[in-house]
């Protein structure tokens, strides 16, 4: 597992460090109301794809994990709905998308429309990932993943180097990114996993009806993670925007451990055929997460000012208190998505849902009174508050439903760092 990890780190790191660069960049080159504008252009259509997607990413890592006979079949039936469901979504978001972006310049909105053909590539993409990471051929994934961000980068850079860098440039840029990610990733699938045409309507329906358990959550987990952007895309004007979307990109950084921990816990934890060596795996994931991110987010949060200063221009200042509010509810969502990733791994994906409706019920009640009172930083007290119900409870059932107390979950173990190790070596002892 660690190796596994190491590859979906490095792979998370490299885009979040292309994220960091690409919003430097744009925020260099179009100000805070062009970064705002340049979010609307590319917001939806990976939201689109993640609510049409029916949770099938998720339930092709979960039985490509226990079963990777069934590949032909599943890899068939993805094909078929992909081809289907992302037409449809595309026709059906050229008709919705455009009403609920607020009121921007006609180049913004031609932009919108034209970048949401963006949809069905995600969606295609979604699920050869699920894949990939079902099989645990997590270096194909990384692949697929960081190829989009690496494209990204270099035409950001020459763009801006040459001062061609706008939100038009921006978008189509992302355009051809997608492209080569989604080609990367099926051709992975294909090269890698060797699948047959096999469509099968019992697959369909077993892989189906996992996806539908699973999808609630997915979409809550969405509406807690990024319902704070859309609502702002809706009603706040583009500086707003873009001092908010600078905000959850430095903070965003600080996920990028749990997201690859998360990443390969799921699959790793439905492989066990031990169930007590599979909650020893996500309870020590979980305090390892815990122990790093309280050593980096001190200094995060006291150099925050500075951090958007000197990365950002004086113009970004206004996003100080924002990005404080983020980086701790970064350290919550973290220690929130590995539980939930656990759960999901030990077969109980409907409760992992339950934690995140909770979330997002919270959430939505908590953006609807604060967004329009306290705008931006409103948005962050939502977000930090949802993150906190969906851990509560998402801890609360995995300690029903594997028996085990609180303390047995957070209480620092012996073997949770490798550091005794080299103490040992010193003469010194652990009680």
């Amino acid at each position: 597992m660690k190796k596994n990890i190491t590859i979906i780190f490095v792979a998370n790191a490299f885009t979040l460090l292309s994220g960091v660069i690409t919003s430097l960049l744009t925020a260099w080159a179009l100000g805070p109301e062009g970064r705002g504008d340049l979010a609307v252009v590319v917001l939806w259509p990976n939201v689109v794809a993640l609510l049409v997607g029916m949770g099938l990413p998720q339930a092709h890592r979960y039985y490509l994990a226990r079963q990777p006979e069934s590949i032909s079949m599943l890899f068939s039936n993805a094909l078929l709905f992909a081809a289907a469901m992302g037409v449809l979504a595309y026709a059906l978001a050229e008709l919705i998308v455009p009403r609920l972006v607020g009121v921007r310049s006609p180049e913004v909105m031609w932009l919108v429309r034209i970048y949401l053909f963006n949809i069905p590539l995600a969606l295609l993409y979604d699920l050869m990932a699920g894949f990939l990471e079902g099989a645990r051929e997590f270096k194909c994934a990384a692949l697929s993943r960081v190829i989009f961000f690496g494209i990204q980068s270099v035409l950001y850079v020459t763009l801006w180097l040459t001062n061609h860098l706008t939100v038009k440039s921006a978008a189509y840029t992302m355009i051809a990114a997608q492209i080569v990610n989604t080609l990367t990733a099926l051709i992975g699938v294909i090269y890698v996993l060797r699948p047959r045409w096999q469509p099968s309507w019992t697959e369909w329906k077993m892989a189906m009806g996992y996806g539908l358990r699973y999808h609630p959550g997915v979409v809550t987990a969405f509406t807690t993670l990024r319902l704070d952007q859309l609502m702002l895309g809706g009603m706040a004007s583009s500086v707003e925007i873009g001092l908010y979307f600078i905000a959850v990109r430095l903070s965003e950084i600080t996920t990028v451990l749990a997201s690859s921990v998360a990443d390969v816990l799921m699959p790793e934890v439905a492989a066990s055929k031990q169930i007590e060596e599979s909650v020893q795996l996500l309870t020590r994931s979980l305090r390892q997460t815990i122990y790093i991110y309280l050593l980096v987010l001190i200094p995060l949060l006291l150099g925050a000012p500075l951090i958007l200063r000197i990365a950002y221009g004086a113009d970004f200042l206004a996003a100080t208190g924002t990005l404080r509010l983020l980086l701790i509810a970064s350290l919550i969502w973290s220690a929130g998505a590995i539980v939930i990733s656990g759960l999901n791994g030990l077969g109980y994906p409907g409760l992992s849902t339950l934690a995140r409706l909770a979330s997002a019920i919270v959430t939505v009640m908590a953006l609807l009174y604060w967004l329009p009172k306290y705008g931006i930083v409103g948005a962050a007290f939502s977000s930090l508050l949802g993150y906190g119900v969906m851990l509560i409870v998402a801890l609360f059932w995995l300690i029903r439903k594997q028996h085990l107390s609180l303390w047995s979950c957070l209480r620092p173990q012996r073997d949770d760092l490798p550091v005794h190790r080299l103490l040992a070596n010193f003469g010194f002892r652990f009680n």
